[in-house]
């Protein structure tokens, strides 16, 4: 799937009112002892390498970053708005060179770090209100796909809020490492998402983000490192789709936070994989689907989850729609079905209507067969609490032995505290004490 009026002072500090800066002296912004009127006009000037210090004050430019730069402000102090308006558009993320994109990446080796991007310039009116705020912005940081593939992009300690589409998104195909940043406020329509990668490979690391559609995710990656985020009050949290289809490595899906997610939320979820992600210790809180894997895009590859700890509990869904601790599943979600595979060890799924649930499509007139799911959740996981613990829809293979099952007595036994174990799901011998 891709497929400004004033600029605030860079070393002399601004006393902020709303919207409108009140310089004590002529803004400027610095890079190598050489002052500039404002960051697109120091970019232009400075030599390729340079590092480019933004002091605190409000900016108002879509910024083109066309040269290997560093870009360094002073955190919620340096404040950049776009100059322009362009928030829904036609034509991917960039509409053809129409969108408003805070800041446009057009070279290797950019590092932007430590400024605070608002997608609604209160001097602009777009009517595009999302989230309490009326967006101007299209993009928050992007990188330019329409002109060329650029690697080592760097985003650390920037925050981005009330963008329409991607809050940081690398969509050239190339390296990016984004670490510590803080996205709020990116959900103008269904693809909408907070911090995305489109192929390319790298590392999204101790990022928040907050009322996205969709907070963190990877398509065609070739391998990258999802690490101790936290997602909150989104609906989705952290997913890859189609991992190594052009090549690459397996994605890693590690330590990270989920909670709160919206109506029909998913928390971490893994999309017709070429290859075997990792899934582990993760946190998920609250959403309708803790886990998810659909179809593998080639038979027998498809993800492990390890130690992942997944709570039902406050979840809300439409017409109280069932929820999933894991749904696993060959559907592709419109693109057909794939054979799954999928492997479960060592976690916790509490609070969810069903704890597991494994399903195939069925064969339907034109589509003679529906993908054979294989699950092997054999392995001190742990199913409690749920209204059913695991259901084997028939033709699942589903192997779920030496687990725990909210009681001593195994599933199915007549007491309240122990699961249910319905359809395939082989169950014996079980674990009689919690692992």
């Amino acid at each position: 799937m891709r497929r400004s009026r004033f600029a605030g002072a860079l070393v002399l500090a601004l006393t902020l009112g709303v919207g409108v800066a009140s310089a004590q002296a002529a803004p400027t912004v610095c890079s190598s002892g050489c002052a500039y009127t404002g960051i697109q006009a120091a970019i232009n000037g400075v030599a390729p390498g340079s590092t480019i210090t933004i002091g605190p004050g409000s900016y108002f430019e879509n910024v083109v970053v066309d040269k290997p730069v560093t870009l360094r402000g002073r955190n919620s102090l340096t404040m950049l708005y776009p100059s322009l308006s362009k928030p829904v558009c036609e034509g991917g993320s960039l509409c053809g060179g129409e969108a408003s994109n805070i800041v446009l990446v057009k070279s290797d080796n950019v590092t932007i770090s430590h400024l605070w991007l608002r997608g609604d310039n209160p001097n602009l009116t777009s009517g595009v209100v999302v989230g309490g705020e009326d967006i101007d912005a299209r993009n928050g940081i992007v990188t330019d796909h329409e002109t060329g593939t650029y690697n080592n992009l760097t985003v650390n300690g920037v925050k981005v809020t009330g963008v329409y589409l991607r809050g940081i998104y690398a969509s050239s195909g190339g390296s990016f490492n984004f670490n510590h940043d803080t996205v709020e406020n990116v959900q103008g329509s269904e693809a909408s998402i907070g911090i995305f990668a489109f192929e390319g490979t790298g590392t999204m690391e101790r990022n928040h983000v907050t009322d996205a559609n969709d907070a963190i995710s990877a398509n065609w990656s070739h391998g990258i490192q999802f690490l101790s985020n936290i997602v909150k009050r989104s609906g989705s949290g952290v997913h890859t789709d189609n991992n190594g289809g052009d090549g690459g490595t397996a994605d890693v899906i590690k330590g990270n936070v989920v909670r709160e997610c919206k109506t029909n939320g998913y928390g971490v979820w893994v999309f017709v994989p070429y290859v075997s992600a990792t899934v582990e210790g993760n946190v998920v809180n609250g959403c309708a689907v803790g886990l998810a894997a659909f179809g593998s895009a080639v038979s027998g590859q498809g993800p492990t989850f390890t130690g992942n700890r997944l709570s039902g509990v406050g979840a809300t869904t439409t017409n109280n729609a069932p929820t999933y601790g894991a749904y696993l599943t060959t559907d592709q979600l419109g693109f057909g079905f794939g054979d799954l595979t999928a492997t479960l060890t060592g976690n916790a799924l509490h609070g969810f209507s069903t704890g597991m649930l494994v399903t195939q499509t069925s064969p339907t007139e034109g589509q003679p067969e529906g993908g054979q799911a294989t699950v092997n959740a054999s392995g001190n996981n742990s199913i409690y609490g749920d209204g059913t613990g695991a259901n084997g829809l028939p033709g699942t293979v589903v192997e779920a032995q030496n687990d725990w099952w909210g009681c001593s007595a195994g599933p199915n036994a007549p007491k309240a505290a122990c699961a249910t174990a319905l359809g395939t799901v082989q169950y014996t011998p079980w674990l009689t004490a919690k692992p």
